[in-house]
């Protein structure tokens, strides 16, 4: 009797189980979208247009990326929190969304980054480097803060975000050096780079994917990194830490959907990303742009945001006075 209980129950569960595991196998049944909540040509809409392309060759379905920029990103990240969590509605976010807006945002964010979103998989972590219009009259850290601390306002700095990880990076670096910057805000990093270019600002602090194509060009300077160590693809930038040790910041680019959705997509969403991740492609893609593969399932993301949740939610406490200055 026992035993017949057992197989009943074991049929039980595998009639359950039957129904999620078919429509995992024909998932995806139409195009999907990777919706980036911010303008085209920074370094998340560069980062998700890679995996789009090559998660599309394989997957049988195209992997669609649609910008939709607005309100610090909270446009493009209310769409997908709304969206049925059927698997074909996904962002592409960074972890100045997920971690850092819940606690600096000036208005209340129209969801919850934890409660409303489903992790999938973490993209890459970038670190930051800090930028200078060609003509500035510093070449080196220790010169930039010296000419910031003669400048009676401060040098004009370019910001795509009031709570990006490279704005709060920027808030940071000035607090710790003893300056100040006149912020000017952007709807997007494009922006700040045309003006950065064009010599209409002083300073931009960015990932240091989107700007290697410019170091490397000479149309703008690259004064420092802002991890711990200094960058194989750009060896001579030194880091901040070698002024100001301790400092280190860096960002992250991960996929995630509307809360709910199926675990079994997750799963095989997430092992054809780490897929792409350890192929050809993606390690001159890495190489070439400065990224490094964040690899792991959905429950080490997961645990990684709540992590920088905690950790951003004690230096909001230090930064939001400034903030509102």
């Amino acid at each position: 009797m026992k035993l017949l209980k057992r197989v009943l129950l074991r049929a039980a569960l595998l009639a359950a189980l039957l129904p999620a595991m078919a429509f995992a196998q024909a998932w995806p049944q139409k195009p999907v979208k990777f919706i980036v909540p911010l303008l085209a040509g920074g370094s998340v809409d560069q980062v998700a247009r890679f995996f789009a392309t090559e998660l599309g060759k394989t997957m049988g379905q195209p992997f669609v990326v649609e910008n939709l920029p607005g309100a610090n990103g909270s446009i493009g990240l209310a769409k997908v929190a709304q969206a049925a969590p059927d698997g074909h509605t996904f962002v592409v976010t960074a972890n100045s969304f997920q971690t850092i807006s819940p606690h600096l945002s000036e208005t209340p964010l129209p969801y919850d980054t934890t409660r409303d979103f489903t992790p999938v998989a973490g993209f890459v972590t970038v670190s930051h480097v800090i930028l200078a219009k060609p003509t500035l009259a510093a070449n080196t850290l220790p010169e930039l803060v010296a000419l910031a601390k003669a400048t009676p306002q401060g040098l004009n700095h370019g910001s795509a975000s009031t709570t990006g990880a490279s704005y709060l990076a920027s808030v940071l670096f000035a607090r710790r050096a003893g300056i100040k910057f006149t912020d000017v805000f952007y709807k997007g990093a494009a922006g700040a780079y045309t003006d950065l270019m064009g010599g209409h600002i002083d300073v931009f602090f960015d990932s240091l994917g989107a700007a290697i194509p410019l170091i490397a060009s000479g149309k703008v300077k690259a004064i420092a990194t802002t991890m711990e160590k200094r960058h194989p693809l750009t060896p001579n930038v030194p880091t901040v830490a070698e002024n100001y040790p301790g400092f280190e910041t860096s960002g992250w680019y991960a996929l995630y959907g509307p809360a709910k959705v199926p675990a079994e997509i997750v799963n095989k969403l997430n092992a054809e990303i780490t897929r792409v991740q350890s192929s050809p492609e993606f390690q001159t893609f890495a190489k070439t742009y400065g990224y490094e593969a964040m690899t792991g399932d959905a429950a080490k993301l997961a645990s990684v945001q709540a992590k920088e949740l905690a950790q951003w939610g004690e230096v909001a406490k230090m930064l939001a006075p400034a903030k509102t200055k």
